[in-house]
């Protein structure tokens, strides 16, 4: 990362941070015998980039005055003035030396005006600059303090949330997405196991099958046993708890003690109200669950019809995405089938299982299953590059009476959801953006490409063929 600083006057005792307003335009506003009493004006634009401040300071020890004077659009305004203000030097975002900083925070006078700036008071920084401008000798020795960038992290520095995965037959394909996700970007933390954890926030997994068969891929194999899985199923689809088991899902979905047969429920609901929004069910139960040593995982599953087809949702709290996740998984694919059969045969209909869908809320990864996760993301990393059908549906680009067309219809090709036309690439740029037009970056990837090609031919008065070589 490049420092974003200025140095006007070296002999000044006074550094200026414009926080995310531009440097250059606050300097148009200073008169030029205010300006010269600047030693350095900078951005910053995260907290993380008090960091920079910090060691500017260091390579500057004429400096003893530093003044927010921009739009504080993040949180780094809030930091630099527990920092400098309050004097808090235990804050994460500090990466280096703790007894360095100290020394360098001490010798600072910290004069906010961000108020003044939102209220377009530049006079206010005018008065300030004067007031405390001086060319003295240094009140601190040169310290050396530089940030070195780490170029990988073993932890995401703050907990994300929320991410989307689709796939229209590859349940393998989209547990290595998970996995990739997660290793790059879970935050470390402790599980109540007491291992060590890497874990991402609200991850949503989508296969949508719409009328399609799922077979189990055999690829899982190298890494999950097959019996795993068969097992699993069978432990879900049956009301049968073994002895000595706390419980099973299988027993909470079909002869829960409060519940009782809520998988039957599910199903005579939906029946009767294909229209229903109240067709669920619930794992969890109040008086044991919570003081068990290990509770459920999966709290619920709700079935949705839409159209034609059955749509089936699981909500799981917590959820092992190396070796809970994929068994989990294809469980709900075989039960969500199992309900769709009995909702056909009851109601006398022809439903088509359409979605399959987990919300893991903690989607986490033990550290004792790092290297296998990295070995699985090494040998298949091939997997995250292929094509997978966008449900959004597909683009069709062509040239018409002087301008681009782009058509968005549905996967099938049979309704234009709507037509527009271009005369440069800025045009279909603005309006693309706008919207919430693809389920995948790739998509937008290609569709930059393939536009940049057809304004080219445009241009240039030749014939464009869309996907072309």
């Amino acid at each position: 990362m490049k420092k974003d600083i200025l140095v006007i006057n070296p002999r000044s005792n006074i550094a200026i941070s414009t926080l995310w307003s531009k440097k250059e335009f606050l300097l148009e506003k200073i008169p030029e015998n205010v300006k010269r009493k600047i030693g350095i004006i900078g951005t910053t634009y995260t907290s993380y980039g008090i960091n920079y401040i910090l060691e500017t300071l260091a390579e500057n020890p004429q400096i003893d005055t530093l003044i927010l004077y921009g739009y504080d659009l993040s949180t780094s305004g809030e930091v630099l003035c527990k920092v400098f203000g309050e004097k808090k030097m235990d804050l994460p975002v500090i990466i280096l030396d703790k007894g360095k900083v100290e020394e360098i925070v001490r010798s600072i006078k910290l004069v906010d005006l961000r108020k003044a700036a939102k209220e377009m008071k530049i006079e206010k920084l005018f008065e300030e600059i004067e007031k405390n401008y001086c060319e003295t000798k240094p009140k601190r020795d040169k310290i050396d303090l530089k940030v070195e960038e780490k170029s990988s992290i073993e932890s995401y520095p703050f907990p994300l949330s929320g991410h989307y995965i689709y796939d229209n037959k590859s349940v393998f394909r989209a547990w290595v997405k998970i996995l990739d996700l997660i290793m790059r970007f879970g935050s470390l933390k402790f599980s109540e196991y007491e291992i060590p954890q890497k874990e991402f926030l609200n991850v949503v997994v989508s296969l949508g099958l719409y009328g399609k068969d799922y077979k189990l891929e055999k690829e899982f194999f190298e890494f999950i046993e097959k019996e795993n899985f068969e097992r699993h199923i069978n432990e879900v689809l049956s009301p049968k708890k073994p002895e000595g088991v706390e419980y099973t899902y299988g027993e909470r979905f079909f002869a829960h003690r409060f519940g009782k047969n809520q998988i039957n429920y599910l199903i005579d609901k939906l029946s009767k109200s294909p229209y229903s929004r109240r067709a669920l069910v619930v794992s969890w139960d109040h008086e044991k669950d919570q003081n068990i040593e290990n509770p459920p995982c999966i709290i619920g599953v709700q079935g949705i019809i839409t159209e034609n087809f059955y749509n089936h949702t699981v909500i799981i709290r917590s959820n092992d995405m190396f070796k809970a996740w994929p068994v989990n998984f294809v469980a709900q694919i075989e039960l969500a089938k199992f309900i769709v059969n009995e909702i056909n045969k009851r109601a006398n209909t022809d439903y088509k299982l359409g979605s399959v869908t987990s919300i893991s809320i903690s989607a986490h990864i033990y550290q004792t299953d790092f290297e296998r996760a990295k070995k699985v993301i090494e040998k298949y990393s091939g997997k995250m590059k292929e094509f997978v059908e966008d449900p959004k549906g597909n683009f069709l680009i062509y040239l018409e009476n002087g301008k681009v067309v782009l058509e968005h219809r549905t996967p099938d090709n049979s309704i234009v959801l709507w037509k527009n036309s271009f005369e440069n690439f800025e045009q279909a740029y603005e309006f693309l953006k706008s919207g919430n037009m693809f389920s995948f970056a790739s998509h937008a990837f290609y569709l930059s490409k393939e536009l940049k090609n057809a304004f080219e031919k445009l241009k240039k008065g030749e014939e464009y063929e869309q996907d072309s070589a």
